[in-house]
């Protein structure tokens, strides 16, 4: 058995500090736990030619994460070739979500983000109908949206939908909910939009 250890960061960390932070959130795609923080944008990284995986450099970047530990897998790449991965997972659901290839994490010069495995968005409504769709509540982990149409026949999430392409300023095009289509937690992932951008909009729209 590997043994497992776990990387943790506070929901005060997760915060972009201040209006001139460039600090960016990445959650799981699958469950929505928050698990890296890092002040680049994993789209404008190299990507390995192998795998796909966004290349973070821990000497140029700041790389702070929110996983636990999964042991060493070793993957055969092309002839003779042998790789050494020490894989990290999600807290919340214990996916796979991004590697190293050196034992000591605060050590290694490079974390490999699995490619899809993170997203920038994590958003949760209220099951209850509301009297006018609106932003309650913006941190670290998660957005609280009331909406104001019935959850019958996915209607609350045709709701969030375009209530968040208001917000944001996106086309439904630009978002997909990506998860919880029959429950109350879900994630939206958004494009064109910066974690900064999509942080100050929010902030901008919450009601009391």
């Amino acid at each position: 058995m590997p043994k497992r250890t776990t990387h943790t960061y506070s929901s005060e960390d997760a915060a972009p500090d201040g209006p001139e932070s460039d600090l960016f959130v990445y959650y799981c795609k699958h469950c929505g736990s928050h698990v890296l923080i890092t002040d680049t944008q994993l789209q404008k990284v190299p990507k390995r030619k192998t795998d796909r995986s966004y290349v973070l450099d821990k000497t140029k970047h700041l790389a702070r994460l929110n996983i636990s530990e999964a042991g060493k897998v070793i993957l055969k790449r092309g002839e003779g070739k042998l790789e050494k991965q020490f894989r990290m997972n999600c807290m919340g659901c214990e996916l796979f979500v991004c590697y190293r290839s050196e034992e000591d994490l605060e050590t290694a010069s490079y974390i490999y983000v699995v490619d899809g495995a993170l997203s920038t968005v994590a958003a949760e409504t209220n099951p209850q109908d509301a009297p006018r769709s609106a932003i309650t509540r913006v941190n670290a982990d998660d957005v609280r949206v009331t909406v104001a149409a019935p959850a019958a026949r996915g209607e609350a999430n045709n709701e969030l939908l375009e209530f968040m392409g208001k917000v944001l300023g996106l086309r439904l095009s630009q978002m997909t909910l990506q998860r919880g289509w029959n429950n109350k937690s879900k994630l939206l992932v958004v494009e064109d939009l910066s974690a900064r951008q999509v942080y100050e909009k929010l902030l901008e729209a919450v009601q009391p």
